[in-house]
């Protein structure tokens, strides 16, 4: 069976959604390295998605073919993460209440040019629009790393490709 690079983005951002879920389930610790296991999926994902559409491929490719199929694959994956990461703080204003707190608390001890009213103000409207300044910068960071990865692969196998 032969699966699209776009529905391969969509079995990774899944399964990324999944880790994200069963990390946070799991209370697993920001600083420690397993939080990384979504970007190792993502990376594995769009591989995946790359070396695919070489063993299929009986003709030659160019760097551009291959590139397409990584970018297939790290939109999709972009769009669910930010999908997500907007529900995700949507659903859990705790979160959004408990970051708001720690701000206000550093900003009081360090912020000398503003007044406590000022500085709740800017709380209150960091906690109206952090959902979307999340999901912003989801897509900005997961269209990124998609590049890079999908670059790095597409350049390596088009290389090597070319070399033979």
């Amino acid at each position: 069976m032969k699966i699209s690079s776009t529905v391969k983005g969509l079995i990774t951002g899944l399964l990324m959604v999944a880790a994200g879920l069963v990390l946070y389930l799991n209370k697993v610790d920001e600083t420690s390295p397993v939080q990384y296991i979504g970007y190792l999926i993502y990376g594995l994902g769009i591989v995946w998605a790359i070396t695919a559409f070489v063993k299929k491929s009986a003709e030659p490719f160019k760097f551009g073919a291959l590139f397409n199929q990584g970018f297939r694959c790290f939109v999709v994956v972009t769009l669910i993460m930010a999908l997500f990461t907007l529900i995700f703080y949507k659903v859990n204003t705790h979160i959004i209440e408990e970051k708001a707190a720690l701000t206000k608390q550093e900003l009081l001890k360090t912020e000398k040019n503003r007044t406590p009213q000022e500085i709740d103000t800017m709380i209150e409207s960091g906690k109206k629009n952090f959902a979307i300044m999340a999901a912003s910068g989801a897509i900005f960071q997961y269209l990124f790393i998609g590049v890079v990865v999908t670059m790095a692969t597409a350049g390596s196998l088009y290389l090597r490709n070319k070399k033979s």
